[in-house]
């Protein structure tokens, strides 16, 4: 390999690595967002009515798994692609899969509690796996 090819190669690295960094980013700030909903609606619920009608709407489930799904499904791909971490993918498909279902599955299937309780488990999932994703892509071996 030419010292021009190895530069190329090496951009073209940089890139993808970019790529996948700016998913994750975006996948954890949401996934915490999802996260962070959960755990304080029922709290802002006792303190404003109105929040609380707002807060558990399924809308809000749907609108942030809207947001969710795409860019883990975007960050989890590419990073597999980059450093061929199965389990990493896996998981992250999981932690998607977690949050889809609570936002998809219909209310009066299961109780607002739970869908609640597998929204947050889903969003730390991602979180972690967010986290592990960006790491195996900075910490993989190029060449």
């Amino acid at each position: 390999m030419e010292i021009s090819d190895k530069v190329e190669f090496s951009h073209q690295q940089k890139h993808a690595d970019s790529r996948v960094s700016f998913w994750d980013r975006v996948g954890i700030f949401l996934s915490g967002l999802c996260a962070l909903h959960c755990m304080i609606a029922p709290f802002l619920a006792l303190f404003v009515p109105a929040a609380g009608f707002i807060s558990d709407s399924e809308w809000v489930h749907i609108g942030l798994a809207f947001f969710v799904v795409p860019v883990g499904l975007a960050a989890f791909w590419l990073g597999y692609r980059h450093h061929q971490n199965t389990g990493i993918f896996a998981l992250g498909l999981l932690g998607l899969l977690a949050i889809a279902s609570a936002a998809i599955l219909p209310h009066e299937w299961i109780e607002l509690a739970h869908v609640d309780v597998v929204t947050i488990l889903g969003s730390f999932i991602l979180l972690s796996a967010h986290f592990w994703n960006r790491r195996a892509c900075t910490c993989h071996a190029h060449g």
